[in-house]
């Protein structure tokens, strides 16, 4: 029969610290199995840890550290049980290191588990053999002091981590009363069961009662600003009261001393057994936050009506500009279909060059605006990826040829991808790459060429690499390279002209498309730009792309009749021209109330257009009323493709003019090859 008596004794001796009551338990056990020393170990992972630990000329230091698998208590793991070895150099474990290294006979060990977790072994041992094994009250004995000592760990842990947290808890409060007063955050309390509450310094400083002042609930309460503010914070508190919980909110208060204050209050239920019986809380003076943050607010609203008033200009100066160079350009377009001499053409070539290069300036700044204004959006559509490379770049040769530069296309990496992403941007980025290379060389060379790294789920990076032999850039000048209205120096602008935008829209286009652009330059021998988008990869019948493709140029347009609504007379004799030349009968009016009538007018004779170019600002009634009223109007009226003809480039236009129930969308300047495509495809 064990005897508990002595366990007993010493766990429950308070007057022992924790190390003299693991000591007395190893000097226990030595005492009751006759062994020599005595280990309380840790396992932590592969590692032996000594704990506590008794020998007889006390060399086994607390801290020790040893490979698990070098220990007996390997076994006593494994079994998850006692385990013993009364003379181990005659068993099967003879070969064991702890053995070989130790020369350790006997042994008896079981583990220790804290809060139902394993913690580590006590184990006894000894370089004397026993005569006999260890007997079953031997092992239970040890079970029962693995047990006990597993219990003084759990106790001592809890009552270290609670020394801990009391310490941290004082140190808090503390911190947090310099806190309060240096940031000006009261504390309040309202004891439910003595009715009684307690208001901090700082709380009766923002109240500016006087310091013997003695706060009740309901004089609390009316301190609050009658009518929303007395309501929100009652029905706050009783909810807290009622259903547990915490509440904050910010208040208006009114002082003793009749001053408005804006106050921010938190509160917390205490519960027992469902019943609140303390609310405890913070409050602080934010009088000047919420004046500070009326004034951000208003300056925001400011803010975003000077940025809708600037989009507003900018759509409307987009509009104004590009309705006489859609004039000049189309006129010049008309006038090319003309029979020229040699130097008639040159000089058309010339005043169309010029009047690309406006539109192009326009473009930029136009582009750039909607980037710094985050209004930029992206399209995303499937497209042949080297068709579309191979169009953009023979658009240049004629300008190589006539610097006698060599225009070299890599595109066999890139052969037969079919990609789905914004096809606009990405001949924008390339072009203007492009023509920035031919700008700046002279004589050489200008290769363009294409890589694709694949990523997962069908994605991929598409590398278009642009490198000359031009007049390259400095060291010193490619950190600002790609910053806005920056070129390589002031002398590149008075020679080569430009705003400085184009490579800080293509760096912004390549971010927006999960890319970004990087340049290498040596002066006097050239450069390298590559720039790098994010596209989806489409395989199978998703890579039919037809529906993109201009339409045949053969399809026949005879037979179309066209009512062009336009305000300006350039524009109308520009589309007008351009509808003759495909032999196609058009009728023209001024605005929105001229198409409706002529429509209506036309259809009492039985008469119909199979198409409607509709200007989108115009007076008396615009593009987009005129195109609601005729969507109301009886069929065949009502279903009439209708093409909207803005010159507003502003981004949200195209979504606009869809939204108001036109098919299509056309930018001015227009040009005769879009034209043709929108005529073939409503054809």
């Amino acid at each position: 029969m064990l005897n508990l008596k002595p366990l007993y004794q010493i766990t429950s001796d308070s007057q022992l610290s924790f190390d003299q009551k693991m000591h007395a338990l190893l000097q226990l056990g030595l005492q009751y199995f006759q062994l020599d020393i005595a280990i309380i170990s840790e396992i932590k992972d592969d590692d032996y840890i000594v704990y506590h630990a008794i020998s007889p000329d006390n060399s086994l230091l607390i801290g020790t550290i040893f490979p698990i698998n070098d220990t007996y208590c390997v076994h006593t793991l494994a079994n998850d049980e006692a385990v013993s070895f009364h003379h181990a150099g005659t068993s099967h474990i003879a070969q064991h290191p702890c053995y070989l290294n130790f020369g350790l006979e006997s042994y008896i060990g079981a583990p220790i588990l804290v809060e139902g977790k394993r913690f580590g072994t006590i184990n006894f041992s000894s370089s004397q053999a026993r005569a006999e094994p260890f007997n079953q009250d031997e092992h239970d004995f040890i079970e029962l002091l693995s047990h006990w000592t597993g219990n003084e760990i759990a106790r001592n842990e809890k009552l270290t981590l609670l020394q801990a947290q009391q310490k941290k808890m004082a140190q808090q409060q503390k911190s947090l009363e310099q806190m309060g007063q240096l940031a000006g955050v009261g504390a309040w309390e309202v004891d439910l069961i003595n009715n009684k509450i307690y208001w901090s310094e700082v709380t009766r400083q923002i109240h500016e009662v006087d310091t013997d002042y003695l706060p009740e609930m309901e004089s609390g309460i009316n301190f609050y600003k009658a009518g929303e503010n007395r309501e929100r914070i009652t029905s706050l508190v009783n909810k807290a009261i009622e259903q547990g919980g915490h509440f904050s909110g910010e208040f208006e208060i009114v002082t003793a001393k009749g001053k408005a204050k804006w106050v921010a209050s938190k509160g917390l239920a205490e519960l027992e057994n469902g019943q609140c019986v303390r609310l405890i809380g913070a409050f602080q003076d934010i009088t000047s936050q919420v004046y500070y943050r009326e004034q951000l607010e208003k300056r925001h609203e400011e803010l975003s009506l000077a940025l809708e008033s600037r989009s507003l200009f900018l759509a409307n100066m987009s509009h104004e500009i590009r309705t006489p160079i859609n004039g000049v350009l189309g006129m010049l377009q008309i006038l090319e279909a003309s029979s020229l001499n040699q130097e008639q053409q040159h000089f058309l070539t010339l005043a169309k060059d010029s009047a690309n290069s406006l539109l192009g300036i326009i473009s930029d700044i136009l582009d750039f605006t909607k980037i710094d204004s985050g209004k930029l959006t992206l399209e995303k559509h499937p497209f042949n990826l080297n068709q579309l490379l191979n169009n953009c770049i023979d658009i240049f040769k004629p300008r190589a040829q006539d610097k006698s530069i060599s225009l070299i296309k890599e595109f066999a990496a890139t052969q037969n991808i079919i990609a789905l992403a914004d096809p606009t941007r990405l001949r924008q980025i390339c072009s203007n790459l492009v023509s920035n290379a031919l700008k700046f060389t002279h004589q050489g060379r200008v290769t363009v060429t294409s890589h694709i790294h694949l990523l997962q789920d069908d994605k991929a990076i598409i590398t278009i690499t642009v490198a000359d032999t031009g007049i390259g850039i400095a060291n010193e000048h490619l950190a600002h390279l790609f910053s806005p209205f920056s070129q390589a120096d002031d002398s590149t602008t008075r020679k080569f002209g430009g705003t400085g935008l184009g490579l800080s829209i293509i760096k912004n286009l390549c971010q927006l498309m999960n890319g970004d652009v990087n340049v290498e330059s040596t002066p006097n021998k050239g450069s390298t730009f590559e720039a790098m988008i994010e596209v989806e990869l489409q395989t199978g019948e998703q890579a039919n792309i037809a529906d993109i493709e201009l339409a045949n140029d053969k399809t026949k347009l005879e037979h179309l009749r066209v009512l062009v609504v336009e305000d300006n007379e350039i524009n109308q004799i520009v589309v007008g021209e351009m509808l003759k030349q495909q032999q196609i009968e058009f009728d023209v009016v001024g605005d929105g109330l001229q198409a409706l009538a002529k429509l209506k007018q036309e259809a009492q004779n039985n008469r119909f257009y199979s198409l409607i170019f509709m200007d989108c600002q115009m007076p008396n009634m615009d593009g987009y009323q005129a195109t609601e009223v005729i969507r109301k109007l009886p069929p065949p009226l009502a279903t009439i493709p209708i093409i909207a003809l803005t010159a507003n480039a502003m981004s949200g236009e195209k979504e606009k003019c869809i939204a108001s129930g036109m098919n299509d969308y056309l930018s001015k300047p227009i040009e005769q090859k879009l034209l043709n495509a929108i005529l073939e495809k409503f054809a």
